[in-house]
């Protein structure tokens, strides 16, 4: 049996887990239900309003100090998205994105890397594509159940509540540069 590329059959389950991830050099991340909890709020001016997890942050951040390419792709345009991206330093932001299939391959020619070289969460059928070719494919557990079903890892963790800090931890212990990790 596989989930989305990564083969499970194996005695030792972890194995295809920890291979996949030690590949990792480009997360691409999408933004509603991923880096947040996926609702949509206006005031009554009309101004959108999103909520963001601080620790998710802290791990993009990480990430890239460690050399991992952090990128985002969605579906809506969001000013408030735009701008907490930017405050982390992420550069590589594409908003209003109908295609994200058609991205991801443009963001695998621009950073020279093949699927094997590509994490992505998704949290809904708009991210299957994308999914379907990556490395390493994530979710998080308040993800669609067609996704939860068939994603390489489904984090324990809900979108924009530390689902990305989760995958990121993970992938950053298994490439041994997450300088916070003790061995058990």
């Amino acid at each position: 049996m596989e989930f989305f590329g990564i083969p499970t059959s194996n005695a030792d389950t972890q194995k295809p887990y920890r291979e996949a991830i030690k590949e990792i050099r480009v997360i691409i991340l999408n933004v509603d239900g991923v880096l947040t909890d996926g609702y949509i709020q206006y005031t009554e001016s009309g101004d959108e309003i999103k909520t963001f997890y601080a620790r998710d942050g802290f791990a993009i951040r990480e990430a890239m100090k460690q050399g991992l390419k952090v990128c985002v792709i969605s579906e809506r345009q969001s000013r408030a998205a735009m701008r907490r991206l930017i405050e982390l330093g992420v550069t590589d932001i594409y908003l209003g994105i109908r295609n994200k299939f058609e991205t991801y391959q443009e963001l695998k020619v621009l950073y020279n890397v093949e699927d094997k070289h590509c994490l992505y969460i998704g949290d809904d059928i708009s991210d299957v594509p994308v999914l379907e070719k990556v490395g390493f494919s994530c979710a998080p557990i308040n993800a669609i159940e067609y996704l939860r079903n068939r994603v390489a890892y489904l984090s324990p963790y809900e979108g924009g509540k530390g689902c990305v800090r989760d995958v990121l931890e993970t992938v950053l212990i298994e490439q041994g540069k997450w300088k916070y990790y003790q061995e058990p």
